[in-house]
């Protein structure tokens, strides 16, 4: 408060000597003074300060104006008084702060720190911003040169308000929006302002000519040698990489705010209102303050994903914007990656050098992120960009990353998933913003009461999978604290958050080792860093893997000492545990997959690059059957037995049967038949209410179209009405090429039969298909490229899958 005074040339003195100033102070949540006003004022100014929108800021302004109005201002609010002497000279602007009614802001921490004052007298009312710091100085100079230059352009579609700098460092400005309201619409009014200084100061440029962004460019390079761990490294190398790409083309540049939002600006008798010009610009590209406007409200007052702040850029802006950017050759779409870099990187250059980091900042930096990952998604792998976002999201936040090598995020293999410990409310804060990501199409959550399994399904169909564990349990007992692996993580050099070796080596120990089992070579080579003098847990676990026995009874009863598996915490444990069990067997989707073809159509090497997919990507246990459920061993084992009959059918070509007898291909077709009617139900509750996937090497349809195969005659009609009675499978492919091609893969059938055989697979595919969707899909696949049968399929049935 004395500096305030003194600023305004007021001093503080003694009763005898002072007129006695009576004041309230509003602080903020550290207990600090936000703002302050007089005793007498009889309406809150203070909300001249504050931008009113949402249900928690209406709420507050509503409370504050009805105590005022009930003049209950003594029990809200803290009261304090000082007395002062009126200053002497004009070197100040002239303010009563006895008998005027004013409120103060204190302004926001920082080195650009800043206390603005509003005045009502009656001489009208008006602003002071007082700066506090050598650099707030500067910026108030800019405010008032930039005020200046604006209304030198004699703009007649906004009210620039008039202003005057004093040799004390004080900018008065007028209330030019005293009578308006504010907005929070981008409309007509604002594409008319936006016009009209863009038509009077637009120059197209190479963009290295731009000082704009040249200063970017240099602010990001600045940003960047401060190495601050708050700023996510991917975020500085795809600024990086998107300077790069804008610095070898052109731009229209033009005047604009800077900062132009919601809150800086009011509507006056149909005419914008606009103040705060400290960020004022004459380099910045075309669409700089519109852009601004709506991200900045997205973010910061709707709390929008950048998928729908995209998505309202393109409603408000759309025509408008393309109409204008074509008037000078350059693309909307090029306007706003060049916003995005200018602007992020103006603004990363000022958050390295506060101290003190705000919860928005957080807001906006997950915002950029995402905006960016959907900019660069044409030249990047979708799956790379939303890892560095996860990351980016994180970055803040207490985590750590399990068993995560030593590589960028964004490198990771597709079939890596990625395992994190971090508190359960950061999972949960982490699992809606993937919900909302650009690049996510949809996102699965299985959650247990120490975990949740995350599975994402980008809009390219890739897929990544989490595993976000705030309890690290085995069965109902708690194996190791997460507080602590929070407290003990470390940075690796890529910037990402990782388990502290010893941790890691507790982990893993105890994961494998309480399940019976060593840990895996492949996992090995974290235990090297750990010295094995270490606790004797550790001991116990790196001598144990040494000797190739980690004692399981030894690890068990060092988890059951913990205090937190004793006692009532126990039993809540063992609770816990028995409605996890529960619920797994409630939530798991299984699929039967079916694929048929000639021989060589390529079924057994998608089966296993299939197999692979959804095993490593989509998490699924995969079962491969031959033919039939196989509940009934093929019919020669009761005769020869069954691994001497498995191995005769192997090394036997196809449709070499002799039988012809109509009597003897019933019973053998009845045979199989009963297998497949009983063993459906067998595969449905063994395999599919797990979860699982069925892959079937051959079905049903190799009976009605190949019957020759399976040393069975008997009527088409008859062996079709047979699948009527079977469960569908979820989805059925037909696997086929032309002859020559099948013929090169392999010499068991000729070219007049795999013709043939094709078409009727075809032709009954195409049949089976027509019915009700609920009987599955039927669906011929050419198979000529590998990589193109497996994506068919994949983007078939994974979605079913999850």
């Amino acid at each position: 408060m004395k500096s305030f005074l003194n600023k305004l040339n007021y001093s503080t003195a003694t009763s005898d000597e002072g007129e006695k100033l009576e004041y309230y102070t509003i602080v903020n949540p550290d207990g600090s003074p936000r703002w302050i006003f007089p005793v007498h004022a009889d309406s809150p100014l203070f909300l001249k300060f504050y931008h009113v929108e949402g249900w928690r800021s209406k709420l507050f302004a509503l409370v504050s104006s009805i105590v005022f109005h009930l003049r209950l201002q003594h029990f809200v609010y803290q009261k304090n008084h000082l007395f002062i002497t009126r200053p002497k000279g004009d070197e100040t602007p002239r303010t009563d702060l006895i008998t005027d009614t004013w409120a103060l802001f204190t302004g926001t921490p920082g080195p650009n720190n800043k206390m603005v004052l509003y005045t009502e007298s009656e001489n009208g009312s008006r602003f002071l911003k007082i700066p506090v710091t050598g650099e707030a100085c500067e910026t108030v100079e800019r405010e008032f040169s930039g005020t200046s230059g604006i209304r030198s352009l004699n703009p007649e579609h906004v009210t620039i308000p008039a202003a005057t700098l004093y040799e004390n460092g004080i900018l008065e400005l007028e209330d030019a929006g005293s009578s308006g309201t504010r907005s929070n619409i981008f409309s007509g009014l604002h594409k008319s302002m936006l016009t009209e200084i863009c038509t009077k100061t637009a120059v197209k440029l190479e963009t290295s000519e731009s000082p704009g962004f040249n200063k970017s460019l240099k602010r990001l390079g600045s940003a960047k040698a401060t190495r601050d761990e708050r700023i996510p490294r991917a975020l500085i190398n795809r600024l990086s990489q998107l300077g790069s790409e804008l610095a070898k083309s052109k731009m229209v540049f033009t005047m604009s705010h800077g900062d132009f939002t919601p809150w800086n600006m009011f509507i006056t008798d149909g005419k914008l209102a606009v103040y705060d010009w400290e960020l004022a610009d004459d380099s910045t590209p075309l669409g700089f303050d519109a852009f601004h406007f709506i991200i900045q409200k997205g973010v910061l007052i709707d709390h929008k994903s950048w998928k729908e702040i995209r998505n309202e850029i393109d409603i408000l802006t759309g025509k408008w914007g393309h109409s204008l950017s074509e008037k000078y050759g350059v693309s909307w779409s090029l306007c706003l990656k060049f916003y995005l870099f200018m602007n992020i990187s103006n603004h990363l250059y000022l958050y390295s050098r506060q101290e003190k980091w705000h919860k928005q900042i957080d807001w906006l930096l997950d915002t950029w992120n995402e905006a960016l990952s959907e900019i660069l998604s044409d030249n990047r792998e979708a799956r790379g960009l939303l890892i560095e976002d996860l990351f980016c999201k994180l970055n803040n936040k207490p985590y750590s990353a399990i068993k995560f090598p030593e590589k960028e995020p964004s490198e990771l293999d597709a079939y890596s998933d990625i395992d994190l410990c971090l508190k359960k409310e950061t999972a949960g804060q982490l699992i809606e913003y993937l919900k909302r990501h650009t690049l996510a199409d949809k996102v699965l959550v299985k959650r247990s009461s120490f975990m949740a399994s995350v599975q994402i399904q980008l809009k390219n169909n890739d897929i990544l999978n989490l595993d976000l564990i705030w309890q690290f349990k085995w069965k109902h007992l708690e194996m190791m604290s997460a507080e602590g692996v929070l407290h003990r993580s470390q940075r690796n050099r890529y910037g990402i958050k990782t388990m502290h070796p010893s941790d890691l080596v507790h982990y893993l120990g105890l994961f494998y080792g309480l399940n019976g089992s060593l840990i895996p070579d492949k996992q090995a080579m974290y235990l090297t860093s750990v010295n094995t003098t270490g606790d004797s847990l550790t001991r116990l676990i790196l001598t144990g893997n040494a000797d190739g026995r980690i004692p399981r009874r030894e690890l068990l009863e060092s988890v059951e000492s913990r205090s937190v598996n004793q006692g009532l915490s126990r039993v809540i444990q063992r609770v816990h545990y028995l409605r996890d069990i529960l619920k797994s067997l409630f939530r798991s989707k299984g699929m039967i997959i079916t694929f048929s073809g000639v021989d060589g159509a390529g079924k057994s090497t998608v089966i296993e690059h299939i197999h692979r997919e959804f095993d490593k990507k989509l998490r699924k246990r995969v079962v491969i059957l031959r033919h039939r459920p196989s509940l009934l061993p093929i019919l020669s084992a009761w005769t020869k037995g069954k691994v001497i009959a498995e191995q005769d059918a192997a090394n036997t070509l196809p449709r070499q049967g002799s039988n012809r007898n109509v009597i003897s291909s019933l019973l053998r077709f009845l045979y199989y038949y009963t297998d497949y009617l009983a063993g459906q139900f067998v595969v449905y509750f063994r395999h599919v209410l797990r979860g699982d996937v069925v892959l079937y090497d051959r079905y049903y349809f190799d009976f009605i179209n190949d019957s020759v195969r399976s040393n069975i005659h008997l009527p088409e009609t008859l062996l079709r009405a047979g699948y009527l009675f079977l469960m569908k499978p979820d989805f059925n492919f037909f696997l086929y090429a032309d002859a020559a091609t099948i013929l090169a893969r392999k010499q068991e059938l000729d070219k007049e039969t795999i013709t043939e055989l094709t078409s009727k697979y075809i032709d009954l595919f195409r049949k089976l298909d027509s019915g009700r969707p609920s009987a599955g899909k039927y669906l011929p696949v050419l198979n000529i490229d590998l990589d193109a049968t497996i994506l068919t399929i994949m983007n078939t049935t994974q979605k079913r899958a999850a």
